[in-house]
């Protein structure tokens, strides 16, 4: 009893330290809306057990800071949902129910395509006890879980046994099947496996058999054994090793489904849900002509729609990348959020066999191919425009919507060009939601090195500042047309932050002015960008300015900042004094132009 009670009371304080604004539901509430599903199949009640539930709460703990799907390997049957709303436990089982739509029981398989597991383990008569759990993630939204004892789902067994008002495929799950005469259904015996008992309709000797042409009959049955043996074995053999192929196949496949996927899925307002064969017409079945790039998570398709009449980016995430899963999940959470003229346009999604996004189609490509590979000279008025554009799109992550958004990986290839060169920044692979009232937060290390800020490297901390490190960067690259990282050169200038800084402590900035424009500049811009990059990319994140006041300085609505003569060495503990660069300001504009 003793035992009962601090399980009992470990479990109410458990749920009080997940999250103390976070309303969960009660364990009355998870047992109804389990119990209502299993009385429709004549399955027992469950009932509540604090050691199975304390197993749920500590396991979604576990999982607040990604809320990533992954089922905990436990001893017990498991379900998860995550939803990016406030998603009550009542509703994630009221999804899971749902599934029985495409469950067929009298076959005991699930519609092709479709996911049954999460029902099936609901109304498994085995099960007995159960304890559930549930948590606010880090990143947004909801993760419940709830676990089972004994555990269901057993291959090669039924969730229950079959009875005559149970629903079956022909009379539930089929809409255009018909009924069958009430005659020809089986009783609950006869389809027990280990029952001899026929179905109280069928005569005891069908055809008219009777025990006078017993012996006839069995020579005729010998005989047609004989050559039905074999006909049998090799039929049956065939559809053992379809079954198993059948298995394998939808076994690849389950990971493209198991994904958390939102409500941003299913709102008709937003994307666009496309199949597969449209998206495949489309890019020629994403044919190798069509291909217009490829990273670790799959690649990028030019695709045609006939429908809507225009160009897409058709970007298919690779099967081989269980990460990109994760990153296609976090994309369209976040991107199907977004609403600005600087942003890409997600136009919609396919997730039937694979994990699919489609894009607005950007016909000028991405930054970097101007900027370093030769597709065209942006002139300075196009590149003003590029760095304009950014920092308003920028803004709005930081700044302008419900919770702030981290890009994490803001780079040139990343930034992406419409028919007029407007700048729209894509990829929100990486990207994370915090609150604003929030600073930094702790994360995996992802991002591309020469754009990631020291913080990030160092101690593994994202925040707005991080962002903005990476903004600096790609200022100083459209300034002076080279990457963050040159490694042909020498061995002092590798660092484009490094040697930018140099010229600017020798009060020669526009020595770093890309050589390809030939000096077709406006010099108050281009000292603008070039020492708002140096601020935005200063190696210590505290003085760094808010994307809001970088903004300002290019707009000239603000002065110049004064930045050190010496590039600073990052300090993370203590908020440093910046040395100040004597005869920095307006009399940098009066630099010797080089040859």
């Amino acid at each position: 009893m003793l035992v009962k009670f601090l399980l009992s009371l470990g479990y109410v304080l458990g749920l009080a330290l997940i999250h103390p604004n976070h309303a969960q539901d009660s364990p009355g509430d998870y047992l109804n809306a389990h119990n209502a599903a299993r009385a429709e199949m004549g399955v027992r009640n469950l009932t509540w057990n604090n050691t199975v539930a304390s197993y749920a709460q500590n396991y979604a703990k576990l999982r607040m800071g990604d809320c990533s799907l992954e089922h905990s390997g436990g001893p017990y049957g498991e379900n998860l949902a995550w939803s990016s709303g406030d998603l009550s436990g009542v509703e994630a089982v009221g999804l899971w129910v749902k599934e029985k739509a495409d469950y067929y029981i009298i076959s005991n398989t699930c519609r092709t395509g479709k996911v049954c597991g999460h029902y099936t383990q609901v109304v498994w008569q085995d099960s007995q006890h159960l304890g559930c759990a549930k948590v606010r993630c880090e990143t947004g939204g909801s993760f419940i879980i709830c676990n089972y004892d004994p555990p269901g789902n057993v291959v090669g067994s039924r969730p229950f046994e079959i009875n005559q008002t149970a629903p079956t495929p022909e009379t539930a799950v089929t809409p255009s099947s018909t009924s069958l005469p009430p005659s020809t259904f089986p009783t609950p015996e006869a389809l027990t496996p280990n029952s001899t008992s026929l179905p109280p309709s069928i005569p005891p000797y069908p055809g008219g058999v009777t025990p006078n042409s017993k012996n006839r009959r069995q020579k005729v049955r010998l005989v047609a054994g004989l050559i039905a043996g074999p006909s049998a074995l090799i039929v049956g053999l065939s559809i053992v090793w379809l079954v198993l192929r059948w298995k394998r196949k939808r076994n690849e496949t389950d990971s493209i489904f198991d994904v958390p996927f939102g409500d941003e899925f299913e709102n008709e307002m937003g994307p666009k849900k496309f199949s597969y064969n449209e998206l495949a017409n489309a890019t020629n079945n994403f044919g190798e002509k069509n291909k217009l790039g490829e990273g670790g998570f799959g690649a990028v398709y030019k695709g045609f729609l006939r429908d809507l009449n225009t160009f897409v980016a058709v970007k298919k995430v690779s099967r081989k990348s269980k990460q990109g899963s994760k990153e296609y999940a976090t994309e369209v959470k976040i991107i199907s959020r977004l609403r600005h003229k600087n942003t890409v346009k997600l136009m919609g999604w396919c997730h039937e066999k694979e994990l699919i996004l489609v894009y607005e189609f950007m016909p000028n490509g991405s930054l970097d191919f101007h900027l370093f590979k030769g597709k065209s000279l942006l002139t300075w008025d196009v590149r003003y425009k590029i760095v304009q554009g950014l920092a308003s799109a920028l803004l709005y992550l930081h700044e302008e919507g419900d919770q702030c958004v981290l890009h994490r990986d803001i780079k040139s290839s990343n930034i992406m060009l419409d028919s007029e060169f407007n700048a729209k920044l894509g990829d929100f692979g990486l990207a994370r939601l915090v609150d604003h009232a929030k600073g930094s937060q702790t994360t995996a290390l992802a991002g591309t090195i020469g754009y990631m800020a020291p913080e990030c490297l160092t101690a593994r901390k994202v925040s707005k500042e991080s962002d903005v490190f990476s903004f600096g960067i790609v200022a100083l690259e459209i300034a002076c047309g080279r990457r963050s990282i040159e490694q042909r050169d020498e061995e002092a200038q590798i660092s484009l932050v490094a040697w930018v800084w140099e010229s600017y402590g020798k009060k020669r900035l526009l020595d770093v002015v890309d050589k390809k424009l030939c000096m077709n500049i406006d010099q108050n811009q281009m000292e603008s960008l070039i020492i708002v990059g140096l601020w935005c990319a200063h190696p210590d994140r505290n003085l760094r300015p808010s994307i809001r006041r970088a903004m300002q300085v290019l707009n000239f609505e603000s002065q110049l900042p004064i930045l050190p003569c010496k590039m600073p060495v990052p300090n993370y503990d203590v908020p440093s004094a910046p040395a100040i660069c004597s005869g920095s300001g307006q009399s940098l504009m009066s630099l010797t132009i080089p040859r």
